[in-house]
C-alpha cells in the first residue's frame, strides 16, 4: 500500500538516489585512502632499492641481511614503524629472519602465510611481487611486497599492516555515513515536499473527477502554475466544461425525447433481446395496463396472435418492419414494430408503436354506413317514382283519379329527395368549412319567440301545448340569424313530431354564466339510453320507420350540431323513454354585450 501512493514512491526514489550516491562516494574514497597508502609504501620500497648494494650481500647470510637493513636500510625502505615489517627468507633453506612481531608467535604459521601470498610466490621464482592485494593474517589485513635479492639468494618480504589507515578510513566512513544520513533526511523533506508540488494537484484533480463521476460540475480547479502540471489541470478543466455541456445537451435532448414519448398519443414500447419491456410511456401503460413492465414480447405475442416471435422480427430481414392489429377491450390498436441497434448495427431489441386507430375504424364505418343510407334514402323516393310513373306510362293516364293520386306520389317523393340533397350539400358545406355566416348581434328571444310562433300551428293541430318563457336579462348573442333559426325550428319539429296529441311543449330563454342557454323540454317518447351518444350521427334514427312515415332525412340533428359548434356553442340532450326529451343549445356572450 505504501508504494502504491505516487507521492510516497517520488520520496522513496529521491531516497534511493542519494543512497546510490553517497555509497558510491564513500567506496571510492575508501579505495582512494588505500591506493594512496598502497602507492606510498610501494614507492618508498623501490626508492630503497636504489640504493641497494646487490653484489655486497652475494656471501652474506640470511641473519647478516636481516641485520643490515636493520641498521641501514630501514629508513631508505620507509619500513620504520610498528604496522610495517620486512622478513629475509633464505631461498635455498627457508630460513626466515622477519621484524614482524606476529613472527615470534608462530614462526611455522607465520612461513605458511608466506606461502599463500602471491608477491613472495613471484619473488622466490625469482621476479618482484608487487601486486596490490589486502592480505590477511590473524584477522589483521595488510599489503605486501616481495622482490629477490643477491642473484635470487634472498627474498626480501615488506608488510604494511591496515592498523595504520585504518582509523582514517574509519573517519571517513563515519563522515560517509553521517552525510548518507544527512543526505537521507534531506532527500525525504526535498523529495516530500517536491512530490507534493505533484501529488497534490493530482489529488485535487482526482477529487474533482469523483466530483464529476457523482454529477458535481460546478467546481473549477485553480490552475496555479504554467508547467505539466498546471496545462494539465486547464485541461482537465476544460474537460470537465465539455462533459458538461455535452451532458447537457444529452440531457436536454433526452428531456426532449421524454417529453415528446410522454405527451404522444400513440403508446411506445421497447423490448430488449430478451423480450423484457424497457421502456413504455404513458400512453402505452394505458393501452396495456399498470402491469407492462412485468409481461415479456412472448407474452403479448401470444395474448394478442401477433402471428410472428421477437426473434422474426430481429433475424430474418425479409419480414422487414412487422404490423398488427390487436384488440384491447373495446379498442382497436394497430401495433408496429421495428428494430433498433447500438453504434455496431448490432440488433438491442425492438420498438413497439402502439396506434389507437379505434376512431379511424368508427369513421370508416360511420363512412360506409353513410353512403348506405345515402343510398337506402335515395334508392327509396327514385324506386317509387320510377314505378308510379312505369305505372302512368303502362295506361293509367287514363284514369284521372289514379293519375292524380300518382303524380302526387311522385311529387312528394322528389321533395324528399330535394329536402335530403339540400341537408347533404349544406353538411359538405359545413364539414368543408365553406359556409359564409352573416354574422350580427341578434337577440336570441325574439328569435325564439319567432320560431315558436311558426311552429304554434302545427303544435296546435295536434293538440299540444307549446309555451315559452324567458328567464331574467338575456344579452345578444353575435351570430348568423338564419342559421340559429333553422336549429331552434328543427329541435321545435322534432319535439312536435315525437310527442303525442295533447302532449306539452316548453321552450325556454336563459343566460348561465357567459352563455345564454335555449332549452326545448317535451312530453314525448323519449329516446332510450344506449342511442342518446348517436342521435346526432348522420341518418341516424332511433325509429326509422315512424322517422321516414314523418318525412324526416335523418341529417336534421347533425345539422344542429354543426351549426351549433360552428358558433362555438354546444347542443345536449337529456332523455328518459316514456317521459320525455330535454335539448339544451349553448352560444356564447360576447365580451360587450348588449341586453334586450
Amino acid at each position: 500500500m505504501f508504494l502504491k501512493s505516487l507521492q510516497w514512491r517520488l520520496v522513496s526514489f529521491f531516497c534511493i538516489i542519494s543512497f546510490c550516491l553517497i555509497i558510491p562516494i564513500g567506496l571510492f574514497l575508501n579505495k582512494e585512502v588505500e591506493d594512496s597508502y598502497y602507492k606510498t609504501f610501494k614507492a618508498g620500497i623501490e626508492n630503497g632499492f636504489k640504493a641497494w648494494n646487490d653484489e655486497k650481500f652475494i656471501n652474506t647470510d640470511v641473519k647478516q641481511v636481516f641485520e643490515e637493513i636493520t641498521n641501514n636500510y630501514a629508513v631508505l625502505f620507509s619500513i620504520i614503524g610498528q604496522n610495517k615489517s620486512f622478513t629475509v627468507v633464505d631461498s635455498s633453506n627457508n630460513e626466515i629472519y622477519s621484524s614482524d612481531s606476529r613472527f615470534g608467535e608462530d614462526k611455522d604459521k607465520f612461513f605458511n602465510d608466506l606461502l599463500r601470498s602471491d608477491n613472495f610466490v613471484s619473488a622466490m621464482k625469482g621476479e618482484s611481487g608487487g601486486k596490490k592485494k589486502l592480505m590477511s593474517y590473524n584477522g589483521v589485513q595488510f599489503f605486501d611486497y616481495a622482490k629477490p635479492v643477491a642473484g635470487g639468494r634472498f627474498v626480501l618480504y615488506f608488510r604494511y599492516y591496515k592498523d595504520e589507515w585504518k582509523e582514517i578510513l574509519d573517519n571517513s566512513n563515519r563522515a560517509i555515513l553521517t552525510s548518507l544520513v544527512v543526505a537521507f533526511v534531506v532527500a525525504f523533506i526535498l523529495g516530500y515536499m517536491l512530490s507534493k508540488t505533484i501529488t497534490v494537484p493530482i489529488v485535487r484533480i482526482m477529487q474533482n473527477a469523483q466530483r464529476l463521476a457523482s454529477g458535481d460540475f460546478e467546481h473549477v480547479l485553480e490552475v496555479k502554475s504554467d508547467d505539466e502540471i498546471g496545462k494539465l489541470t486547464s485541461a482537465f478543466n476544460y474537460m470537465a466544461k465539455s462533459l458538461k455541456d455535452t451532458l447537457a445537451e444529452i440531457s436536454s435532448e433526452k428531456s426532449k425525447i421524454e417529453t415528446i414519448l410522454d405527451y404522444m398519443t400513440d403508446g411506445v414500447v421497447a423490448f430488449n433481446m430478451k423480450g423484457e419491456v424497457i421502456h413504455a410511456n404513458p400512453a402505452a401503460r394505458k393501452m396495456l395496463g399498470s402491469n407492462v413492465f412485468d409481461r415479456t414480447f412472448d407474452d403479448y405475442a401470444k395474448e394478442y396472435n401477433f402471428g410472428f416471435s421477437l426473434e422474426d422480427i430481429i433475424y430474418i430481414e425479409s419480414l422487414g418492419n412487422r404490423e398488427a392489429n390487436i384488440a384491447i377491450g373495446d379498442k382497436i390498436i394497430k401495433a408496429y414494430f421495428a428494430v433498433f441497434s447500438d453504434k455496431a448495427k448490432r440488433p438491442e431489441g425492438i420498438i413497439a408503436v402502439l396506434h389507437d386507430i379505434t376512431e379511424q375504424e368508427k369513421l370508416e364505418n360511420m363512412r360506409k354506413e353513410f353512403v348506405a343510407n345515402v343510398s337506402h334514402e335515395l334508392r327509396t323516393p327514385l324506386t317509387s317514382i320510377k314505378s308510379y310513373a312505369e305505372t302512368l306510362m303502362d295506361g293509367a293516364l287514363e284514369d284521372r283519379e289514379t293519375t292524380e293520386k300518382f303524380l302526387g306520389v311522385i311529387n312528394t317523393e322528389a321533395d324528399r329527395m330535394t329536402r335530403l340533397v339540400k341537408d347533404l350539400l349544406q353538411l359538405s358545406r359545413l364539414d368543408n368549412l365553406q359556409m359564409r355566416w352573416n354574422m350580427q348581434d341578434i337577440s336570441i328571444v325574439d328569435l325564439v319567440r319567432g320560431s315558436v310562433e311558426k311552429m304554434a300551428l302545427e303544435a296546435k293541430n295536434k293538440g299540444q301545448q307549446l309555451e315559452f318563457y324567458v328567464i331574467g336579462d338575456i344579452p345578444l348573442v353575435r351570430a348568423d340569424y338564419d342559421g340559429i333559426e333553422q336549429v331552434v325550428l328543427n329541435v321545435l319539429s322534432n319535439a312536435i313530431k315525437y310527442t303525442p296529441e295533447n302532449g306539452k311543449i316548453t321552450v325556454y330563454v336563459s343566460r348561465i354564466y357567459n352563455e345564454v342557454q335555449i332549452k326545448v323540454v317535451d312530453t314525448g317518447i323519449g329516446i332510450p339510453k344506449e342511442d342518446i351518444p348517436r342521435v346526432f350521427e348522420r341518418f341516424y334514427r332511433v325509429d326509422k320507420a315512424r322517422s321516414r312515415e314523418m318525412g324526416g332525412t335523418g341529417l336534421g340533428l347533425s345539422i344542429a350540431k354543426e351549426i351549433i359548434e360552428a358558433h362555438s356553442g354546444s347542443v345536449a340532450i337529456k332523455s328518459e323513454p316514456g317521459k320525455g326529451t330535454e335539448v339544451i343549445l349553448k352560444l356564447p356572450v360576447p365580451e360587450m354585450e348588449g341586453v334586450i
